[in-house]
């Protein structure tokens, strides 16, 4: 088997309640273990807070991890400084949720994507605006687009804007937080097409994180799916929304809007609310919210173990 363009392993990220650790921590990331393969997709999704934005962040390592490894390309790039991770720059961007807080609204758009090229391959400048005419050709844009600014387009045109930026260094992966989620419909599927037709062109790898699961069934060739800062369940697409085997997976699914109107789907309302990730709960952290708890699920974790066929998930009662 080939080896992963992308390791995440023992990956935890934690935020000091006050000015130090001395009362306590908000453990945002605790103990993720992922890979990504070239070409591949994996969709990471959760609750608002279950810290898949910060698993990005720390991929990107635009936030320094607590502990764990992150491998690129065989390389430990966890612990490096900024002065060694450049050389890996131009192999991991991003596209981030609100494209206009992204975009520099004093740079005109050809200065925001040509800018890259120019400091991190040198490119003369006239050689980089070209290449960006191509860019944004090849997202869908006009080269009439180079001298206007980020608040003269739409929100779907500035995420093409964002998209072209991203891919203009050629990058092995790209970590997508969000990136269709403000959207309105139309343009995310759009967008997602976009996505995928750079992906078969280039054989470029996505991380895609979203809360919205039909997008990410769309997209994504694996699913992980995190609760409380750990993940819970990965699978192949098909196989986490056929048969989803952990108890919040399952919840998750059953509150997607089915459009078939004589499709009966039994909806999961899971009770209480998630738990302060400054103070986990002992045993599985879905144990307070679960319907199928029993005491050993307060007491002890369950192992994250293979229930399948590349399908893992970590429950004592699968």
């Amino acid at each position: 088997m080939t080896t992963p363009l992308l390791e995440v392993k023992g990956l935890k990220k934690y935020f000091p309640v006050g000015q130090s650790f001395k009362k306590g921590s908000v453990k945002a990331v605790d103990d993720v273990n992922f890979n990504v393969h070239e070409g591949e997709t994996l969709g990471i999704v959760g609750e608002s807070g279950c810290g898949k934005s910060t698993v990005g962040r720390l991929i990107l390592r635009l936030l320094d991890p607590t502990a764990g490894e992150i491998l690129f390309n065989g390389v430990a790039i966890g612990a490096m400084n900024q002065r060694e991770l450049r050389p890996f720059r131009k192999n991991l961007q991003c596209v981030f949720q609100d494209p206009f807080a992204s975009l520099n609204p004093r740079m005109s758009v050809g200065e925001a994507i040509a800018e890259p090229m120019i400091v991190q391959e040198g490119m003369k400048r006239a050689e980089a605006m070209q290449r960006t005419e191509e860019l944004l050709e090849k997202v869908g844009l006009s080269r009439l687009a180079l001298r206007l600014y980020p608040h003269e387009f739409s929100g779907g045109q500035r995420q093409r804007i964002a998209i072209a930026r991203a891919i203009s260094l050629r990058p092995k992966l790209i970590v997508a937080d969000e990136a269709v989620s403000a959207l309105d419909v139309s343009i995310q599927a759009q967008i997602v097409n976009l996505l995928g037709d750079l992906q078969q062109e280039s054989n470029m790898s996505y991380v895609f994180i979203s809360h919205n699961l039909s997008v990410v069934r769309n997209i994504s060739d694996r699913v992980a799916v995190m609760y409380l800062g750990r993940i819970v369940e990965t699978a192949s697409r098909n196989q986490l929304f056929e048969q989803p085997k952990h108890p919040y997976t399952q919840a998750l699914l059953s509150s997607v809007p089915e459009p078939d109107v004589d499709f009966k789907q039994e909806r999961i309302v899971l009770r209480g609310e998630v738990p302060n990730a400054a103070h986990p709960p002992s045993g599985c952290p879905f144990h307070p919210r679960c319907p199928h708890a029993v005491d050993r699920c307060a007491s002890e974790p369950p192992a994250f173990k293979e229930v399948g066929p590349g399908h893992h998930a970590s429950c004592h009662f699968i």
